[in-house]
């Protein structure tokens, strides 16, 4: 039989070898719970920040150039007022949308105020 471990050395045969390994198993089990509870805030962290870079590039690319439209052109023409009542509309079925009653009896996402 060949020995790879070298001279002297007899692989797993005595108890502090047997003992070293489990430490090592112990050790391993240690890091990996520590790794996955580490997972799911990282994971968290990371798609909260993709979604925010990803409104941020819609909201930016599609309100700038509206408002540099809206900057150069002059105030009384009928582009200007079709982009205000669109905005108005958009507005106003936002609003509409968010406060429908939601299933289940939960509150609506933003509460009636007396104005609306």
């Amino acid at each position: 039989m060949i020995n790879a471990a070298g001279p002297g050395v007899d692989g797993i045969g005595s108890f502090s070898s047997v003992w070293a390994v489990v430490e090592a198993a112990r050790a391993g089990a240690s890091d990996a719970t520590t790794a996955a509870r580490g997972f799911l805030p990282a994971l968290t962290t990371t798609l909260a920040k993709s979604v925010h870079a990803t409104g941020y590039a819609i909201g930016f690319g599609a309100v700038f150039p509206v408002c540099l439209i809206g900057r150069l052109l002059p105030r009384d023409n009928p582009v200007m007022y079709g982009l205000v009542d669109g905005g108005s509309a958009g507005l106003d079925f936002a609003k509409q949308t968010l406060q429908r009653e939601p299933a289940a009896g939960l509150p609506p996402l933003i509460p009636a105020t007396a104005d609306a």
